[in-house]
């Protein structure tokens, strides 16, 4: 995108308030690690009370280059083995770290470094302990954000019967000091998301891995929040980026950001988007000028009063049971199959004073 288009494209944001404080800062965040983990072991303030731990881990791992001060750097395999793990959700949940390097694209230099000519995505993944196979779900952290403060909603979608990939974007994480002023790199990203799908799907048929036959190739669902949202409309609509393996959508407060004018909305995939008429980084009008474009099927959950980032990110919030009830009963209802939980969704999606629900077709 060339300089007027992205700044006509961030125009209508006033793109200075989105910095770390509202993009990502969490009072519940944890951090990253490369130790093979069921997700119990991860602090308990960041996981829902149904997961539990494995009976038996075992991990190699390996070095990988990384762009990022993100430490660490190494990549994670992990075989996990559980015994009378239940075979409907909730499921116990694992969780291990890999860095995905593709060498095909270039990092641009920053100010904290040169070029590079591969780009580096160190990645969560959590999944459930079970045989699967489950839908796979790609998650986008904002501006300056970071996976691990999405790890709870992460969490809950992987013991609703999902494999959640949380991949650290290379440029605009919050461990790279010059991520505000790296937001450019954001036209990258969509194309980041999909080779984080092609890594996955590799794992899937890697008989070494955690996640080997966990995944569906034919459900494939796309998640972001903020600046990962502006990255998660680009993949899912955008010709400069759209990858037709995705099945179904959630935004959390997001944006258009990528060249609205290349946009072909027309494309009918499901799609969920929840926004706070609170948000004083991005305004909600932002996702509502959007929805009326989109072929749908559709739903707008508006979560009253809330702001940016709690409802979306691990601090706790008055609208954390909306937003992980009705995002699962989205997916269970398009990627699951179950369309039962899309009727589900019409109710969870609605709370007398916290929430309201648009839906189209």
């Amino acid at each position: 995108m060339n300089a007027a288009r992205f700044w006509r494209g961030v125009a209508a944001v006033v793109v200075v308030t989105l910095v770390a404080a509202s993009c990502g800062k969490s009072s519940r965040s944890a951090s990253s690690t490369t130790a093979p983990q069921s997700a119990s072991t991860m602090p308990a303030t960041t996981m829902p009370a149904t997961t539990v731990s494995a009976t038996t881990v075992s991990a190699t791992t390996s070095t990988a280059p990384t762009t990022s001060t993100m430490a660490p750097t190494t990549t994670t395999i992990v075989s996990t083995s559980t015994t009378a793990a239940p075979l409907s959700a909730p499921f116990p949940t694992g969780m291990f770290t890999s860095t995905f390097v593709d060498s095909s694209r270039p990092t641009p230099a920053t100010k904290d470094g040169p070029a590079l000519p591969q780009r580096s995505l160190f990645t969560v993944v959590i999944y459930p302990l079970a045989p699967g196979p489950f839908p796979l779900i790609v998650l986008s952290h904002g501006w300056t954000g970071r996976p691990e403060r999405l790890s709870h909603i992460a969490t809950a979608w992987a013991a609703a019967g999902y494999v959640v990939a949380l991949p650290a974007f290379p440029l605009t994480n919050g461990d790279v000091p010059s991520a505000l002023d790296n937001i450019g790199d954001v036209n990258n990203q969509p194309k980041d998301v999909s080779f984080v799908i092609d890594e996955m799907l590799a794992l899937n048929g890697d008989d070494t891995s955690a996640v080997f036959g966990r995944i569906d190739p034919d459900r494939i669902g796309v998640a972001g929040h903020s600046l990962g949202a502006g990255t998660t409309y680009a993949v899912t609509y955008n010709s400069c980026c759209r990858d037709d393996r995705i099945k179904a959508v959630v935004i959390m407060a997001g944006f258009i950001i990528i060249a609205p004018e290349t946009d072909d909305f027309s494309r009918s995939v499901p799609i969920l988007v929840l926004h706070g008429d609170a948000d004083p980084t991005l305004n909600i009008q932002l996702d509502r000028d959007t929805f009326p474009k989109l072929a749908g099927p559709k739903w707008f959950i508006t979560l009253l009063g809330a702001e940016h980032s709690p409802p979306f990110e691990d601090a706790v919030s008055p609208w954390d049971s909306i937003v992980e009830k009705s995002t699962t009963d989205f997916w269970n209802g398009t990627l699951g199959g179950e369309a039962a939980q899309l009727t589900a969704l019409q109710t969870d999606g609605v709370v007398p004073g916290m929430s309201t629900l648009q839906s189209g077709q």
